[in-house]
Order: C-alpha cells, then sequence, then structure tokens
C-alpha cells in the first residue's frame, strides 16, 4: 500500500496506441529504426518489466514502438516540472517520476503496484542516466536487488546506432540505421534461483554495448554535416594543450581556441588529426566567438598533457571513437583535482557567463533566482548574479549532480533543487557533474585517510 499519493500515474491506451501509431511511426521513419526479436511478444505477456541501455533521449519512444503494451517509464522528476508535462507524462503515459538524489520508496512502491497488482508493464534505464560516449554505464546498486524482489520476466532491449543517430550532447539528427534488439533476459523461475550479484552480473552483459564498435563492425556509416555541432557539450578538455573549455565545434570539426589543435568528427564515430596545435598552456581572454573566459577557468595547471590513448602522428584516426578522449579527459580533470586545484582550492576549475540559476522542489514549478556568472572551485559551487547577492553553496552539500535532457546542470541540496540553464546551448552542464563527482570521490578518500590515521594514532596511545 503506497502511504503518500503526490502523484498518481495512469496510462490511456487509447493515447498509447494513438502515439504509437503516429509519433513512434515516425520516429522509426526519421531515423531508419527497426525491431529485432518481436517473436518474444508473441507469448509473452504482461506482467513484465523492460530494461535497456540508455543512449539518447528517444529510447523510450523507439521501445514503445515495437512493444504491444503500455510501458509504465520509471523517468526523472525533472521532466515533470511544468503542468502540461506533467499531465501527459503521469496521467496520460502514466510515469512514475524518480528523484535523483533523494531516497524515494514511493517510486519503489508504484513500480510494485504496477507489477504485481495492475499486471502492468513497467520500463526503466539501470544507468541511470543517458551515455555521453556511447558506451554503457554500469547498473545502478539496488537494480539486481529489484527485479529478484519482483519476479517476474526481464526483457532487454538493446538499442544499437541510437547513439550515433542522436547523442545527447547534438541537437541535430546523423543519419544512418538504428536497431531495437528484444531478448528476455529473466524468467520467474531463473530469479528465484540466481543470487542477487549473478543477476547483476548477467544484466550488465546483456546491456554492455559499444555503438561505435558495432557501428563499425558493419561498416556503417552516420551522415550529417553538422555532426561535431555541441560535441564540446561532452569532450571539455583539449588532448594537445590540456585547456578546459577551451574546445569550440562547428560544422563536423571541433577546435580548440588556445593553441590551435583541430580534429574532425567522421561519420564512423571516430576523428581525424587536422591541426597538431602549439601545446603548452593555453592562454587566457577571449574566444573566437566573443565569450569571455576567466583565465583560470580556461588554463589547464599542466601543459601538454600525456594522452596515450591519442595518435597525433596524422598517419591514422586520433581517436578511434568519442569514448577514448572522454575516459582521457576525466583521468586528466581528476589528476587536475587531486593536484594543482587542490592546493588552491579556490582557483576556478570551470566558469560560465551567462548563467540562470533556478530553484525548485522535486515536480515543482522552479523559480528563477537570477543571471550571472556560474564559477565551480575545489571548495564551492558558486553564482554571481547581475542583480543581488551571490549564493555559494559548499560541495559536501550538494547531492546528484547531473544533466537533464541535453544540457540543464541539475543538483540537490537538501530537498531543494537547482538548475543550471546556459545561455550558450554548447556550455557544458556535463563537465561541472564530472567535476564535483571527482572532487566529491577525492574529498571521500581524504577524509578516509584522515579517520585511518586518527584510529591508529589511538590505537598507539592506548598501547603506550
Amino acid at each position: 500500500m503506497i502511504s503518500a499519493r503526490r502523484y498518481s500515474p495512469t496510462n490511456s491506451r487509447f493515447f498509447t496506441w494513438l502515439l504509437r501509431s503516429t509519433y513512434g511511426r515516425w520516429i522509426c521513419a526519421r531515423y531508419g529504426a527497426q525491431g529485432l526479436g518481436l517473436e518474444i511478444f508473441d507469448t509473452l505477456k504482461p506482467p513484465f518489466i523492460v530494461i535497456g541501455n540508455h543512449t539518447t533521449n528517444l529510447d523510450p519512444f523507439l521501445t514503445n514502438t515495437f512493444v504491444p503494451h503500455p510501458i509504465h517509464w520509471v523517468t526523472s522528476d525533472g521532466n515533470l516540472r511544468t503542468p502540461l508535462l506533467r499531465f501527459l507524462l503521469i496521467k496520460l503515459v502514466g510515469s512514475i517520476p524518480k528523484s535523483k538524489a533523494i531516497p524515494d520508496i514511493e517510486t519503489v512502491n508504484w513500480i510494485v503496484e504496477f507489477i504485481r497488482k495492475r499486471k502492468g508493464v513497467v520500463g526503466f534505464y539501470p544507468e541511470g542516466q543517458a551515455t555521453w560516449n556511447g558506451r554503457t554505464l554500469p547498473a545502478l546498486s539496488g537494480t539486481a536487488k529489484l527485479i529478484k524482489l519482483l519476479k517476474v520476466p526481464v526483457v532487454c532491449a538493446l538499442g544499437k546506432g541510437t547513439y550515433l543517430s542522436k547523442p545527447r550532447w547534438a541537437y541535430s539528427l546523423h543519419r544512418g540505421q538504428v536497431a531495437m534488439q528484444f531478448s528476455q533476459l529473466f524468467s520467474p523461475q531463473e530469479l528465484k534461483a540466481m543470487s542477487v550479484p549473478e543477476i547483476n552480473d548477467r544484466l550488465e552483459a546483456a546491456m554492455r554495448h559499444d555503438d561505435t564498435a558495432w557501428a563499425g563492425m558493419l561498416g556503417l556509416r552516420y551522415e550529417d554535416d553538422r555532426r561535431a555541432e555541441c560535441l564540446e557539450l561532452a569532450l571539455y578538455a583539449c588532448p594537445s594543450c590540456g585547456g578546459l573549455h577551451t574546445l569550440k565545434s562547428s560544422g563536423a570539426t571541433l577546435r580548440c581556441e588556445a593553441c590551435g589543435f583541430a580534429a574532425a568528427y567522421g561519420n564512423d564515430g571516430g576523428f581525424t588529426l587536422l591541426e597538431r596545435g602549439r601545446g603548452g598552456v593555453p592562454a587566457a581572454g577571449t574566444g573566437a566567438d566573443g565569450a569571455a573566459r576567466l583565465p583560470a577557468a580556461a588554463t589547464a595547471a599542466a601543459p601538454a598533457p600525456a594522452c596515450p590513448a591519442a595518435d597525433f602522428s596524422g598517419s591514422g584516426q586520433l581517436f578511434a571513437s568519442i569514448a577514448p578522449w572522454s575516459l582521457w579527459q576525466r583521468e586528466y580533470l581528476d589528476s587536475l583535482i587531486r593536484g594543482p586545484f587542490a592546493a588552491d582550492p579556490d582557483r576556478p576549475i570551470f566558469a560560465d557567463v551567462g548563467t540562470t540559476l533556478l530553484l525548485g522542489k522535486r515536480m515543482d514549478k522552479m523559480k528563477p533566482l537570477g543571471h550571472g556568472t556560474l564559477t565551480l572551485s575545489s571548495r564551492a559551487l558558486s553564482f554571481s548574479p547581475a542583480k543581488g547577492e551571490p549564493i555559494a553553496f559548499d560541495l559536501a552539500e550538494i547531492d546528484g549532480p547531473g544533466v537533464l535532457k541535453w544540457n540543464f546542470f541539475e543538483f540537490y541540496v537538501g530537498k531543494n533543487v537547482y538548475r543550471a540553464r546556459f545561455d550558450d546551448r554548447a556550455a557544458s552542464g556535463y563537465k561541472y557533474a564530472s567535476a564535483i563527482e571527482l572532487l566529491t570521490e577525492a574529498r571521500k578518500e581524504r577524509e578516509g585517510a584522515a579517520d585511518s590515521a586518527a584510529g591508529v594514532t589511538a590505537a598507539e596511545s592506548a598501547a603506550v
């Protein structure tokens, strides 16, 4: 029984049919999507669970088109902050809201109700967010435990080509081939016999996918003259000079405004070196787009970082895909956070002018707090509005940093949710979420080391 019903998801079968017959078919035609393994639905009837790899914001729409039953999708409550979307997603589609940072027993209760009492279909993405680099993320803790608890069939909807067609950082469609591969991952009997770790292992193995590698094996190409535009939402570090927030996209090219490095993003998902760049520490000042760059935010703390995954010889691909570039930049940022930025905790790591900060609670309408500059240092995330007093958030108080849709940077402080909305659509919210995660990891390690040292000291004193 659900004790406090803040919302009541319902699903209109007529609206579901209408959505599948109109928008669903249009999506499939536009993306060249085909469904594979659909014969499992000839015998499989509700209740059951649908899970899948999360590669694009359109994944639920593609899946809905091929599954012949209404699906109650678990969705971020950030998608429900307008009355129209709340009505559409909760009352007509039957979505189940989920907070990313606040423990939400109500979400679990609704999942149980739809499975056990209403004999329906529930869908969710175990990764919790869409991938930024085309590779599947680890499943969130608790997913396997929930699946074992429900003891109903689990269907895996594996999207292939979805990332290369419409990655979450892109605003335009890269035309190519998309396949939705359906398979039954678990039966109730298997779930009863398996342990939670065994379920988790099979779950992650079934969802594991590298979109660029898959397309490469089939020789697929994804065409768009503007395919690199807004790629700096995902890639924020220059592999030549180490500049942070110095990359700028145009057409099929990504270029560093600081050192001149340039790479072409190919229709196969790989990168070709165009200009090596001057290397060294990038210059601060004003970018080619006229936007102001803070010196400390646009300058790396170390010249020419080692990037072993990149081929700067010009004889082949610079990077085989976005993934190795993305993984290198995370390691590089982590080294800066634990080194130079730790030594100077007030030095800006990232900063963006032209930012609107909004405040809300879960599904409530958000109210703007001002328009100004968002700045992240090792000590705090701060907002300086053009009018009014600055706001500073201690990083230890921030929970659930992440990106909603394409580029709304959101985080929780207590029960309050804050959203940073950037005037420049290519200003990356992902870089803030990544840096705060790394800063939090570093802080917890320091605290753990300090606790261990204190414990040793106490033990030595007791021995004396």
